[in-house]
C-alpha cells in the first residue's frame, strides 16, 4: 500500500461502465460485482488500484497486482454511520461519523476500536459546485475538505469537470505523506462515489446487504 498510495499526490475515483450502466439502475437491481477503477492523475491516467463493490459484502480495494488492501463496508443499523474501513483480515481501522450541520453532513474519521478522532472533513459550502450542479454541468456537489483535527489541511475532494460522468478528483497536499492518513482519505472517498457521485450504487450495495445470507461472497 505505501508504495501505491505515495506514487501521486493526485487521483481520481473513475467509473468506466456508468454510461452502460445507469439507466438500469435501481435499488433492486441484482449484481454480483462493479469495479471503480483508482487513476493516477500525475501520470497520464495509470490505474493504481481498483475498488470492486461486491454484492453482500462492501468494497474491496486491490492493488493493480491484484493484492488486497482494504476492505470498505456500509453500516448495518447506524444512522450516523457513513461506513468503516477495514484491514482484509479483517479488522476494523476506522470508523467515518457523521456530524449535522445547518448546511449538510461534516464527518469524523474515528480511529477504531479507541474511537479516538483522527481528522475531520468539512463541507465546502462557499464554491463554484452548486451553481455547476444546479446548470447541469456537475452531476454532484461532493466537494470537502479533509483535515487534522488542528485544523491542518490534508487534502481535498470534488468533481471532476467531465461530461456524463461524476468522477471524483481527490488531492492531497504536499506536506501530507502519511501512508495511514492517505489510506484513511482514500477509503472515504470511495465513500462518498458510491454515496453522493453514485448514490444508486449504494442503494444496490445496501439491498444485497440485507440478502448477505442467501448470497455467495467473493
Amino acid at each position: 500500500m505505501k508504495c501505491i498510495i505515495i506514487k501521486t499526490n493526485k487521483f481520481t475515483v473513475y467509473f468506466l461502465q456508468y454510461n452502460a450502466l445507469r439507466v438500469h439502475w435501481s435499488p433492486e437491481t441484482t449484481f454480483d460485482a462493479i469495479t471503480l477503477l483508482i487513476r493516477n492523475e500525475d501520470n497520464r491516467k495509470q490505474t493504481l488500484m481498483t475498488a470492486e463493490i461486491q454484492a453482500g459484502n462492501g468494497i474491496s480495494v486491490k492493488s493493480g497486482a491484484n493484492k488486497p488492501i482494504m476492505v470498505i463496508r456500509t453500516p448495518n443499523h447506524d444512522p450516523l454511520s457513513l461506513g468503516k474501513l477495514m484491514h482484509p483480515a479483517p479488522a476494523t481501522l476506522f470508523k467515518i461519523m457523521k456530524q449535522i450541520t445547518p448546511v449538510g453532513y461534516n464527518y469524523l474519521v474515528l480511529r477504531s476500536p479507541s474511537k479516538e478522532p483522527v481528522m475531520k472533513i468539512e463541507k465546502v459550502v462557499a464554491s463554484l459546485y452548486p451553481i455547476g450542479k444546479a446548470m447541469g454541468i456537475f452531476q454532484c456537489n461532493c466537494v470537502y475538505w479533509f483535515k487534522r483535527m488542528d485544523g491542518t489541511i490534508l487534502g481535498y475532494i470534488r468533481p471532476k469537470l467531465v461530461m456524463n460522468s461524476n468522477t471524483l478528483v481527490v488531492k492531497f497536499t504536499s506536506t501530507n505523506t502519511d501512508v495511514q492518513t492517505r489510506a484513511a482519505i482514500l477509503g472515504v472517498a470511495l465513500l462518498f462515489a458510491i454515496t453522493e457521485a453514485y448514490p444508486q450504487l449504494r442503494s444496490m450495495l445496501d439491498e444485497s446487504m440485507k440478502l448477505r445470507p442467501q448470497l455467495s461472497i467473493k
